[in-house]
């Protein structure tokens, strides 16, 4: 489980600021290519490509909360 932040919410924010952004959505972490610097997460339904700078893990408080 992965906490993580839209791209949308964050595109008008300086890059400087991306590690603070506030990331409101729960999902699933299915993979993470260092690589290529993607995290794939399953989100109501879809797998969405985010970077890794938007998604941290999510604890069981923000579990419960939801």
């Amino acid at each position: 489980m992965v906490r993580f932040a839209k791209w949308e919410d964050v595109s008008s924010m300086s890059s400087k600021h991306w590690p603070l952004a506030k990331k409101d959505y729960i999902g699933v972490l299915v993979k993470h290519d260092k690589l290529m610097g993607t995290a794939h997460v399953l989100y109501e339904g879809e797998i969405l490509r985010i970077r890794p700078v938007f998604v941290e893990k999510a604890g069981r408080k923000d579990c419960e909360a939801r």
